[in-house]
């Protein structure tokens, strides 16, 4: 599967062309995604990918304010 860049993925979702499972899937966190289902021993599903992505925003929010 072809990745897309982050406002293509963007665009899509805003669009409701895609949900977070395929967001998360055809972007460049698909193997980390993969990798984090794993440690948390849960399937790779819509409702994971969302909260997948919510806590990588948290996570990268945290660190940029913790860089200022």
């Amino acid at each position: 599967m072809a990745r897309k860049s982050y406002e293509e993925l963007v665009q899509l979702k805003q669009e409701g062309r895609i949900g977070w499972l395929e967001f998360v899937r055809q972007g460049d966190s698909a193997e980390d995604f993969a990798q984090w289902c794993k440690e948390h021993n849960v399937e790779q599903t819509e409702e994971y990918a969302e909260l997948y992505v919510e806590q990588t925003e948290e996570r990268l929010w945290q660190e940029q304010e913790g860089a200022v």
